[in-house]
């Protein structure tokens, strides 16, 4: 157990050690004006985009937070190119591994990278495929890294659009049409958060007994939401953008798991729905348009372990399919717990799964 843990201190050093040199440098302001005037979905720098704004919903949304007015303006804008791209998926692809990144989280990739998303003998011999999703994000981190990251680790696919929080519906969209030409062939797709911790094992034998032409969307299910009215909030939506009391039924967007037969449906639904600001619901719309009920299964924490049971408990792991919000420090440490064969834990069953109701 310490030997386990002793490999991974310098690593961790490393890392950071990297980062923190690569951050020295600040961002710029980008060429042209301030941020809050380039278009919700515009890289940082002077580069100017065909998209032309949509003057008649910019001039009735006027009383919106500029947030939503621009993301209103160019909510047409919903093509963007691939600047980074690993190789496609094996024929033999079992479990498509999307994690939703950004370009400065390099210790979360790392961590990710070096515990759970390894392929070997925690996929039980499936074949998996790790896939980090990004936008853009400045000039820190340089360019270079994520060129450097993208050679050695084939792993990093990023398009030519900002990091927003409102623009991960964008990454849902250019992420399906990814699946669709680079891994149709894929039985299973995990779409999650840079910083959550799968075991992958757990995943692999829950879906050994399900046909990945059969409809499946599994994760942690939110039911009969309310929209969020707070204006000072990132999660804020004014009537004018969502008029039904509560939101379909959603799986939460830390992590979650569809088939290959929900993938293919979905890449559809996609491209014809008008795009959200926040990914998950815009999912779970999607989801209600094809008639699919997203599945519940207590083993996806997608808001961490609460107290009071102890949030790093490895016995606590090892029984669950997914952990929502871990540092790398965190991600490490649990990998060395939970995969120390002489942990000993009281056996009991795994979360089950049921309907979204």
């Amino acid at each position: 157990m310490s030997r386990r843990l002793g490999c991974l201190v310098p690593y961790s050093l490393a890392v950071l050690l990297l980062s923190g040199l690569l951050f020295l440098k600040k961002e710029a302001t980008p060429a042209g004006g301030p941020a809050a005037r380039q278009p919700f979905w515009s890289p940082p720098g002077p580069r100017r985009s065909p998209c032309a704004p949509n003057r008649t919903v910019a001039n009735v949304s006027l009383s919106l937070p500029g947030r939503h007015r621009l993301f209103l303006t160019y909510r047409h804008c919903r093509n963007f190119s691939v600047l980074l791209e690993p190789s496609g998926c094996a024929e033999d692809t079992f479990l498509l591994l999307a994690i939703k990144s950004q370009p400065g989280h390099v210790e979360r990739r790392a961590a990710i990278r070096s515990t759970w998303g390894r392929v070997g003998g925690w996929a039980r011999g499936r074949r998996l495929k790790l896939v980090f999703l990004l936008g853009v994000a400045g000039p820190a981190p340089p360019a270079q890294l994520l060129a450097y990251e993208s050679r050695e680790f084939d792993d990093i696919l990023q398009w030519d659009f900002a990091e927003d929080f409102f623009n991960l519906t964008l990454k849902e969209l250019h992420l399906q049409r990814w699946v669709a030409v680079a891994c149709p062939q894929a039985h299973f797709v995990l779409k999650g958060d840079d910083d959550v911790f799968v075991h992958v094992p757990n995943v692999l034998e829950f879906l050994e007994g399900w046909d990945p032409a059969r409809d499946l969307l599994v994760g942690d299910v939110i039911r009969q939401a309310l929209p969020n009215r707070n204006t000072k909030v990132k999660y804020f939506i004014p009537p004018s953008m969502y008029r039904a009391r509560h939101y379909p039924p959603y799986a939460g967007g830390g992590g979650y798991v569809m088939s290959r037969a929900t993938v293919q449906r979905l890449q559809a639904a996609v491209e014809e729905a008008e795009l959200f600001p926040i990914d998950d619901v815009f999912v779970g719309m999607c989801l209600r348009k094809l008639g699919v009920s997203p599945m519940h299964h207590a083993g996806f924490k997608t808001f961490g372990i609460r107290r009071p049971l102890d949030p790093l408990d490895p016995c606590l792991y090892r029984g669950l399919l997914l952990v929502h919000r871990l540092s790398p420090p965190e991600m490490w440490t649990m990998w060395a717990l939970v995969t120390d064969e002489g942990l000993k834990c009281a056996a009991a069953p795994l979360p089950q799964l049921r309907g979204a109701g």
